[in-house]
């Protein structure tokens, strides 16, 4: 019987151990839509907050071909 070394290596650890399951917590698709909305409202104040040169983005033209 040939054994690759990761099979090897499951074999000899053993079952895995019991790890505690996280809680789950069942919220309504309107409680998930308001958190997505406040993340969003604290991301936008956040990235406003930051002041970016203008030199700092190159002057670009799309052309279409």
């Amino acid at each position: 019987m040939k054994l690759t070394r990761r099979q090897l290596a499951w074999l000899l650890a053993g079952p895995e151990p019991s790890r505690p399951q996280p809680e789950t917590r069942e919220e309504s698709a309107e409680q998930l839509l308001a958190a997505a909305r406040e993340r969003l409202r604290r991301n936008t104040e956040a990235l406003a907050k930051v002041q970016i040169p203008t030199a700092t983005e190159p002057a670009f033209q799309f052309r279409a071909s």
